[in-house]
């Protein structure tokens, strides 16, 4: 009863270089573009990186234990003001609503057939610069879109990680009825 789409996610790590079309990048923003956020603020902003010049200066910003991304032909930095969101609790529901715009485009990628990673791990100061994101923003994560490649071509330390099975906590675990 789950949607297959949230079943066959994963964060993969081999991406191909076969191209993403336009159309399917488009469809991906526009999933993001309809999460829901507090108060409808819609706190993000998505920054593109396709053209192989912009990726590479990107790439430069990754941190190692995210080399496997250079290989990825999109990615998206998704960025927020911290005091974009809406200012109920005192909490940063900015953050709420950018995962929750990050999870429609990671079942977005999935449902057009690619591949999608957030990531953590990169130069925020570095890529703000190659990106022109204004300084009053964050970056609060990166996603890496591409068709899936051929694990065999990741080091060893990424193949293990990209052939590691999915498991999740046990619902009985994580979830408490009325009371903790």
């Amino acid at each position: 009863m789950i949607l297959e789409e949230i079943m066959k996610r994963h964060s993969g790590r081999a991406f191909s270089n076969k191209p993403v079309s336009d159309e399917m990048v488009t469809s991906i923003l526009e999933a993001g573009r309809w999460a829901p956020s507090c108060s409808n603020k819609q706190a993000w902003n998505f920054i593109v990186l396709r053209d192989k010049e912009v990726l590479s200066e990107a790439h430069e910003a990754l941190s190692g234990g995210n080399a496997y991304g250079k290989a990825a032909p999109v990615i998206i930095i998704v960025a927020a003001k911290e005091d974009g969101g809406c200012s109920a609790h005192n909490l940063p529901y900015f953050m709420m609503d950018v995962g929750l715009a990050v999870e429609n485009m990671l079942l977005q990628i999935v449902h057009l057939g690619l591949m999608g990673h957030p990531i953590a791990g990169w130069n925020e100061a570095q890529l703000k610069e190659i990106t022109g994101i204004p300084k009053e923003y964050r970056i609060v994560t990166l996603i890496l879109i591409g068709y899936e490649g051929d694990i065999s071509l990741l080091d060893e330390v990424d193949q293990a990680k990209a052939n590691r099975p999915r498991i999740r906590r046990e619902l009985s675990e994580i979830v408490h009825w009325e009371k903790w």
